[in-house]
């Protein structure tokens, strides 16, 4: 929201032999494989990683809509293979690189927070009562503990990594964005001062200003209290180990330091298992939110800045996205899989989906805003400061995600050069309708019409049933 105070091998073949998505939208990650196909039909993508005599040693890659990319390497015998399709030594070598920054026990992610540079910070009302990390597209300011702190930081840096990628800055100069963070509701009332809103986070486009609100001190102190303890644990077994191994030789030794590679490996797990649950209880608490203000934030601040209609026309820059694109873009990408500096938007979040086809059936709410009315929406259609104001808020955003799911992922106009024309005309003072019409090359109607039969029948894992 913006406002204006502004696996068994038999498993594994029957996994990737699946119907997968089309390639996403340049911009998103799409990523290149070897191909192998066996004698029953089932098709593996990956990457080759060894080729003796007797068959071939791969590293099978599985990306599951909307969670993070699976790998196991198995050993495919010459019999069962029919044929295999390989990529160049180039597009093999990006591969293995994105493989390499692939992180599924957390241990990389551990290692990047422990590396930022936090300092103390004034927060309105408290001087020093915060931490700050200071980024290039962005700064935050937290109240939070310093393990949500730097979880935080982490994941807007990945975060912000992958907008840049999907569409790439264009604006120079531009200042980074203050991302202040309140883990207690009465921060963040504050922060919003005089404008009583239900949003839990707002982009301030005025001071280029991201506020989100979460309850989460008592989450973190408690996931800060079990890191610290588990430290303890860590180097309680250091110094153990050391004293075994002045003390005994031999099969002995190797006895005790196996229970302490034992221990060891307890601790860790817990603590990757403790961080799998807080990524669960924050994904839409907190995670969700700041995805959701951070793309309009980088959207507007490095990508398509405000610029008055004779700028425009003048040819300083397209001017910015027409709220309701901008609102469904944010939607798009705060349920994305981020890895490997990558935004994997590749499937429709299944919660906003069914709820579309049950209305596009008359069913459980809606209808749909028609196509008409949401070109010309503003910015008060997302601002809930009332209950009876928030139906019709929640209307508006899911029939943003529609149209910017279908646009980005089917039409693919997003970030084109048909879609930089598209924004130079409505920008500097032509039609609404008539602009969006030239973009997608059809009138409206018709439009409208392909456009809720994409969405009757597009599948959770972004499989379309023709």
């Amino acid at each position: 929201m913006r406002f204006a105070f502004h696996f068994p091998l038999v498993s594994l073949v029957c996994a990737v032999a699946m119907a997968q998505p089309a390639a996403p939208p340049i911009g998103l990650s799409n990523w290149p494989f070897d191909e192998i196909t066996l004698t029953n039909g089932a098709k593996f993508q990956g990457l080759i990683l060894r080729e003796p005599p007797d068959g071939i040693e791969f590293r099978s890659v599985s990306r599951p809509p909307g969670r993070p990319t699976v790998t196991l390497t198995s050993f495919l015998s010459k019999a069962e293979i029919a044929q295999v399709k390989k990529l160049s030594e180039k597009d093999r070598g990006v591969l293995r690189e994105k493989l390499a920054e692939l992180d599924p026990t957390g241990e990389g992610e551990r290692k990047r927070m422990e590396s930022l540079e936090l300092v103390p910070a004034d927060w309105p009302e408290k001087p020093g009562g915060a931490k700050m990390y200071d980024s290039d597209y962005f700064i935050l300011v937290s109240t939070g503990t310093e393990e949500l702190t730097r979880r935080s930081g982490v994941r807007l840096e990945q975060i912000y990594t992958a907008f840049a990628r999907f569409l790439p800055p264009t604006a120079k100069g531009a200042r980074q964005t203050k991302i202040m963070l309140a883990t207690d509701p009465e921060e963040y009332r504050a922060l919003l001062g005089n404008a009583k809103l239900l949003n839990p986070a707002v982009y301030d486009s005025t001071t280029n200003r991201v506020l989100c609100g979460s309850d989460l001190t008592r989450l973190g102190a408690e996931l800060q209290s079990a890191r610290v303890h588990h430290g303890q644990q860590l180097a309680g077994l250091d110094r153990y180990e050391e004293s075994v191994k002045k003390l005994y030789k031999g099969d002995e030794l190797a006895r005790h330091l196996r229970t302490v590679a034992a221990e060891r490996k307890r601790v860790f797990l817990t603590d990757v298992n403790n961080g799998a649950k807080f990524d669960t209880a924050t994904g839409k608490m907190l995670f969700a939110l700041l995805y959701h203000e951070s793309f309009h934030a980088y959207v507007a601040t490095f990508v398509y800045p405000p610029l008055k209609p004779d700028e425009v026309r003048a040819g300083t820059g397209t001017g910015e996205l027409p709220r309701w694109l901008n609102e469904g873009l944010a939607q798009v990408f705060e349920t994305a899989v981020v890895e490997a500096g990558e935004l994997r938007a590749d499937h429709p979040d299944k919660d906003r989906l069914f709820r579309v086809k049950d209305w596009l059936k008359g069913k459980k709410g809606g209808p749909l805003v028609p196509l008409g009315d949401l070109l010309v929406t503003g910015r008060d259609a997302f601002l809930a400061a009332h209950a009876d104001q928030k139906a019709e808020s929640d209307r508006a955003y899911l029939t943003c995600w529609a149209l910017a799911h279908y646009l980005t992922f089917d039409r693919r106009l997003i970030g084109t050069k048909e879609f930089n024309k598209y924004l130079v005309a409505l920008n500097s003072g032509g039609d609404t309708k008539q602009a969006f019409a030239k973009l997608v090359g059809q009138e409206l109607p018709a439009f409208e019409k392909d456009w809720h039969i994409y969405l009757s029948r597009v599948q959770t894992n972004g499989t379309v049933v023709r």
